[in-house]
C-alpha cells in the first residue's frame, strides 16, 4: 500500500512542478493520449489546456484554437514531460563525453 502512494504522490509532485512551471505534458490513458500544459489540479482531477492551429478540416476564422481536458488522476497510466533540453551542440558533446574511448592497440614486440 505504501508503495501505490508513493507512485501516486510521484504523478502529483511531476503535474504540479508542470503546473507550476508551465511545463508541456503528454498523459497516456487506458485507449488514449492527451497533451497541453496544466493549469489545475488536485487530489483527484487534472485540467490540462492544449492550443493548436485548427486544420484543414475545421472551419474556424480563428488562428489558434484550444481544448481542455479534465483527465482522473486515478486512469493515468503514463506522463511524459520534459526534464532537460540541450541544443544539438550540447548533446553532442554530451554523447561525445559519455561514449567510450577506444582501446589503443599495443605494437608488437
Amino acid at each position: 500500500m505504501l508503495e501505490k502512494n508513493r507512485l501516486s504522490n510521484r504523478l502529483f509532485d511531476r503535474l504540479n512542478e508542470a503546473l507550476q512551471s508551465g511545463s508541456k505534458v503528454w498523459i497516456e490513458v487506458p485507449g488514449d493520449r492527451y497533451a497541453g500544459r496544466p493549469i489545475y489540479l488536485d487530489s483527484e482531477f487534472v485540467e490540462v489546456l492544449c492550443i493548436y492551429t485548427p486544420d484543414k478540416t475545421e472551419s474556424s476564422s480563428e488562428p489558434c484554437l484550444s481544448t481542455t481536458w479534465l483527465i482522473r488522476l486515478s486512469q493515468i497510466v503514463a506522463v511524459a514531460y520534459p526534464s532537460e533540453q540541450w541544443s544539438a551542440d550540447r548533446l553532442t558533446r554530451l554523447l561525445q563525453a559519455q561514449s567510450p574511448k577506444p582501446e589503443r592497440d599495443e605494437p608488437a614486440a
